[in-house]
């Protein structure tokens, strides 16, 4: 049951960061945004925790998970009010601000709990990783339905309904449900430290150029399907069928991993992704962007749970907030300043363009994080009890 609840959190905070990204991109576009702007406020979302992920990765180990995620729910309550009051290009961009940092308050809060309680690591985080994919496929197309019908106020109003139950259920359990995990003493070791065991820095990169091109993809896949007539809602089904690819795809993450090793399934997800990136300009028949967002919510429907897995097994306990915290930070780089340079280019060539990019980059990162074999496997086998 206690699991449960703790997944039920990250369900509804998955639902309403997801519901709310292609929200603030279709706004914005409707307010008359460019590129460049709308690529700004999709580096927003990441400029804060890439600022100060670290520490609150450490201020998680010191003062424990129950705490760090009431103030993260609170947070988001408090960014997805803002552009209910101001319906401005500028509330959008305080909330990308704000949602951004509080965010990364509940997720790491969320992982550390779920990544230490009893049983297989692989298959908590891909417990944990399904409900983010339900949330995901949930979200979006719940979200621009409501906008579509009702408009912005109404879609946050939603919002806040959300996150009150999260605060709610934050709020009834009990410290004792949740495993203390933070250090008895602060740790004098340099975080960047961390990144001297080569795997885990690869895998901090795969997991960075994953999260940065989903991010990628809901933001400028709405303006790319508007430019070419789809309506609101089908855009939101078609993120959802993405997001219902990657929610099906981890269902079989724990064989794949068993199967083929860690390292392997990762490369796999960087190559398929980015020959999926690679297609979407080609396309501007339903059917095959339906089908071509099937498959690249299958590629990066993997990364990010073994990326996290990986994380945790290669580091000590006591420093897995930390560690969490690192490995946010070198996410919400790449997601901020990912937006900047691929807005800029598709106002130079055009919005089909940054999809060509964004495949090209991936398919190169492939060749630069791979595992070592040896190691990755010894990894992918090891489970906490």
């Amino acid at each position: 049951m206690q699991l449960w609840m703790f997944l039920g959190i990250q369900l509804i905070v998955s639902i309403v960061l997801q519901g709310t990204k292609p929200i603030v991109s279709l706004y914005a576009d409707s307010l008359g945004a460019s590129s460049i702007q709308i690529g700004i406020l999709v580096s927003a979302y990441a400029f804060l925790p890439m600022l100060l992920a670290i520490k609150i990765g450490k201020i998680l180990d010191r003062i424990g998970a129950k705490k760090l995620t009431l103030f993260g729910a609170v947070g988001m309550l408090l960014a997805v009010s803002t552009p209910i009051m101001f319906p401005t290009y500028y509330a959008l961009l305080f909330t990308q601000l704000m949602i951004g940092c509080s965010v990364i308050c509940c997720l790491i809060s969320m992982q550390k709990t779920i990544g230490n309680l009893s049983g297989s690591r692989d298959k908590l985080i891909a417990l944990f990783s399904l409900m983010g994919a339900v949330g995901e496929f949930i979200g979006p197309i719940q979200m621009s339905f409501i906008y579509e019908h009702f408009g912005i106020k109404e879609t946050f109003s939603v919002s806040i309904i959300f996150l009150m139950v999260v605060i709610v259920i934050v709020t009834a359990l009990p410290k004792t449900s949740w495993k203390k995990l933070e250090s008895p003493v602060p740790n004098k070791q340099s975080t960047l430290s961390l990144l001297t065991n080569s795997n885990l820095r690869k895998a901090m990169i795969t997991s960075g150029l994953v999260l940065s091109s989903k991010d990628l993809f809901v933001a400028y896949f709405p303006v790319y399907a508007t430019d070419i007539g789809f309506r609101p809602s089908t855009i939101g089904i078609m993120i959802s069928v993405s997001a219902a690819a990657a929610m099906l795809v981890r269902i079989f993450q724990f064989p794949l991993v068993h199967r083929f090793g860690r390292g392997r399934v990762l490369t796999a997800t960087l190559l398929i992704s980015a020959i999926c990136f690679i297609l979407i300009p080609l396309f501007s028949q339903i059917y095959m962007l339906l089908l071509i967002s099937a498959i690249l919510g299958m590629g990066l429907g993997l990364g990010q749970p073994l990326s996290l897995v990986f994380a945790l097994n290669v580091s000590k306990t006591e420093r897995h907030g930390e560690v969490l915290g690192l490995r946010l930070t070198i996410n919400r780089i790449s997601q901020f300043t990912a937006p900047f340079a691929f807005g800029g280019i598709g106002v130079l060539a055009g919005v089909g363009s940054i999809f060509y990019l964004i495949g090209s980059v991936i398919f190169t990162g492939m060749f630069f994080t791979k595992m070592s074999g040896e190691e990755a496997e010894k990894m992918s086998e090891k489970n906490i009890s």
